[in-house]
């Protein structure tokens, strides 16, 4: 488990590769008893993979993952995209600081409400959410549909590498 060490952490430090470091910072304490449940390793495994997808990373690197609640989301996502609703995923990539990547917010109550809709395991929907978070951290984005191809791709790649359905595939099909 994530939190073993320590059952009432704020915030984990996790070392992804020699060079670079996630901090994750838990704001909502519902997160706690799904972290502990969430395996260090694939959770490692994944956010390695994704960082991988860098072209070109500064050495030592960081990020911080927020894990928190609708409420925030819904705070962070009127003040930097002008939407007064949650959202599951939110990042915001530094390119002041060529050490430190930025941040990703992740809501949990809608990481728990589109999970349960679309009949996906939460800890697959959530190391989705991380996924995509990371990629755009790495630049990556899905504003038109060719750069959004490019992304699914590679969340569906770095997923398959440790046995997680393909998330887009209810979209898909709908």
């Amino acid at each position: 488990s994530i939190t073993e060490d320590d059952d009432d952490a704020d915030s984990i430090e996790i070392a992804v590769t020699d060079d670079v470091m996630a901090m994750i910072v838990i704001e909502d304490a519902r997160w706690h008893p799904f972290l502990d449940q969430t395996e260090h390793a694939k959770l490692v495994s994944i956010m390695k993979r994704a960082i991988k997808q860098a072209k070109h990373l500064a050495s030592p690197s960081e990020f911080t993952v927020m894990l928190t609640n609708d409420a925030q989301m819904a705070v962070l996502n009127q003040q930097f995209r002008q939407k007064a609703v949650p959202t599951n995923v939110l990042s915001f990539p530094d390119h002041q600081d060529d050490h430190y990547l930025g941040d990703i917010a992740i809501g949990y109550d809608i990481m728990i409400t589109e999970a349960t809709a679309t009949d996906t395991p939460v800890g697959d929907h959530f190391l989705h959410l991380l996924v995509h978070g990371i990629l755009h951290l790495l630049d990556f984005d899905h504003i038109d549909d060719a750069e959004a191809h490019v992304m699914e791709t590679a969340e569906k790649q770095i997923l398959a590498s440790i046995g997680i359905a393909d998330p887009y595939e209810y979209r898909d099909k709908g």
